[in-house]
């Protein structure tokens, strides 16, 4: 079945540190061939190159862990949550692996047009915890902070600080501290955590970049009419 009776699933999934240098194409094939093993009715685009309905909310940059990743998956037919779940744990692997789902609305937008923060974490091992928590302190008090972001094809200037909702430095067991920060990530800016720490620890010694979640605006009316009209199942 097509049409009105499509059905769509948004799955949060993790990205190991294992697989953290394959591209986001690599991932995108990895979970339609999961899909398709696990017999669920994948739902294609028409044309002369049909591609899978599979939506991610934003790739992850190459060499990053992905936590809490998002992604969309449209159905052609009906399955209910408890199939959908058990198929695709099946052909999920320790790497690449669903973590929860839970059914949305086909018609809704897309995760990435819907997309408004993306909270990041890493380690500074050779910044003192209290140098780091004064450094994010004093940043966090300033009303702006112009920064340049050198690209290859044109050098980017904005606003850092209004492009972080907020920091903060925790000590982690070895005494190092561990940067966590949530940034905008929507239409109009994707600030990366790369410019920030450079901003404040530049020339710093950092450890592996973690995107830990991805928060979306969703807005609460649309859900609940959802789920009082569809056929709304979620996932515990």
């Amino acid at each position: 079945m097509t049409g009105m009776s499509a059905q769509r699933f948004r799955v949060i999934f993790r990205k190991g540190d294992r697989v953290r240098y394959i591209s986001h194409l690599d991932v995108l094939r990895y979970w339609e061939r999961a899909i398709r093993r696990s017999d669920l009715p994948l739902s294609y685009s028409q044309g002369f190159t049909p591609h899978p309905k599979i939506a991610f909310a934003s790739p992850l940059p190459l060499g990053f862990i992905g936590e809490a990743e998002v992604m969309d998956v449209t159905l052609d037919e009906v399955t209910s949550s408890e199939s959908f779940r058990s198929k695709l744990a099946s052909e999920s692997t320790e790497d690449l692996v669903a973590i929860s789902a839970e059914e949305i609305s086909p018609t809704g937008p897309a995760p990435q047009a819907v997309l408004l923060w993306a909270d990041y974490a890493v380690d500074l091992p050779e910044v003192d915890p209290t140098v780091a928590a004064e450094a994010i302190a004093t940043f966090m008090a300033r009303d702006s902070f112009e920064w340049t972001e050198d690209r290859k094809e044109k050098p980017k200037t904005y606003d850092l600080r209004s492009a972080v909702a907020s920091a903060a430095a925790v000590a982690t067991v070895n005494g190092c501290p561990r940067i966590a920060m949530r940034l905008q990530a929507d239409q109009a800016l994707t600030a990366r955590p790369e410019q920030f720490v450079d901003a404040l620890f530049p020339g710093a010694a950092v450890g592996v970049y973690s995107r830990t979640g991805l928060v979306l605006d969703d807005p609460s009316q649309a859900r609940d009419l959802w789920r009082r009209k569809g056929r709304f199942e979620q996932w515990p």
